[in-house]
């Protein structure tokens, strides 16, 4: 009998979203609840609410969510991806899926008659983004649908740091990859979720084979700065990879720790810059690379992905990242 997934090199969890971009002032921007260049939960008439106050302001749709933008780099870069989530059975869901499966992403989401998730990410003129998001039917997903014959024969499973919301569903999720044999990388997601479930993420770290971060969630983490926080995480788990924007990021594994640079780009919108710098990592991860190779992989996929808007990099400027990866 042949595994569902046989063939799979990675399958992601985490949750479906359709990606409002919607540029904004500072002005506008402080009239809101929560940090700038954070993430905010809302309820869908709130959602409603500030996509309606924007309305006059540049804005574009696109489809995604972190864990799948990480899935679908990867994708876009020749791996065979699988995709775990729960979405909506309304137009956006219908959308997201046809998407998923135009890319040869297979799936393993479940619908539900809530509404898809949706996020309005808010750009304000510093190209910094700020995140207010509705988890909608990514909300009803649970350790029941982790069927652990979809991991057989899974090489890595990628988590993304919002499934925390979703009561013990990363440590099962962990527990099954692990179970399966496969290699577990995990992205904290935003500093409020390192805030509100640092004692989980400390215990579950053991169990990360790679460990992505940006500057806020280190901090969050460690209280120490991106060199000194990677040092901390890289004796928690196998590698840790620390970025920090325009300055590049930090790795850490074992008893090594080295800095890579950021390519110098003009950078237009940092939404999915650090799923798309995943992607890339792990592409090399996936093909045995050094930890230099793979640094230089997702520094290019993650450049890449700030100077578009949104977290979708053209078909074009992919066919480029490949030549160059080749």
């Amino acid at each position: 009998m042949q595994r569902p997934n046989e063939d799979l090199e990675a399958l992601g969890i985490g949750a479906p979203f359709v990606d409002y971009i919607i540029e904004v002032s500072n002005e506008q921007l402080v009239q809101l609840a929560g940090s700038k260049g954070g993430m905010v939960a809302v309820d869908y008439p709130t959602l409603l609410n500030i996509i309606e106050e924007a309305g006059g302001n540049r804005s574009s749709v696109f489809f995604g969510g972190s864990g799948a933008n990480t899935i679908k780099g990867l994708a876009h870069l020749g791996c065979r991806c699988g995709l775990i989530g729960r979405i909506g059975t309304d137009t956006a869901g219908k959308n997201f899926l046809e998407q998923m499966e135009s890319l040869g992403v297979k799936s393993f989401l479940r619908h539900t008659e809530t509404p898809t998730g949706q996020v309005v990410c808010l750009i304000t003129p510093d190209q910094e983004r700020t995140m207010r998001s509705f988890f909608g039917a990514s909300q009803e997903m649970s350790e029941k649908d982790l069927d652990p014959a979809v991991f057989e024969g899974v090489r890595l499973v990628h988590i993304e740091g919002y499934s925390l919301l979703k009561g013990s569903l990363v440590q099962r999720a962990m527990a099954v990859a692990k179970e399966a044999g496969a290699r577990v990388s995990f992205d904290l997601g935003s500093f409020e979720l390192v805030h509100a479930y640092k004692p989980l993420i400390i215990d579950l770290i053991k169990y990360v084979d790679i460990l992505f971060a940006n500057r806020d969630e280190v901090y969050a983490l460690t209280q120490l700065d991106p060199q000194k926080g990677c040092d901390v995480l890289k004796d928690l788990c196998e590698i840790a990879v620390v970025l920090t924007g325009p300055e590049g990021c930090w790795i850490g594994r074992h008893d090594r720790r080295m800095h890579h640079p950021a390519f110098r780009v003009e950078a237009i919108d940092s939404t999915g810059a650090g799923d798309l710098f995943a992607s890339g990592f792990l592409y090399g991860f996936l093909q045995g690379r050094s930890l230099d190779e793979c640094a230089y992989y997702g520094s290019l996929t993650g450049a890449a992905a700030v100077q578009v808007r949104g977290a979708e990099i053209p078909d074009e400027r992919w066919n480029e990242i490949k030549k160059l990866l080749k």
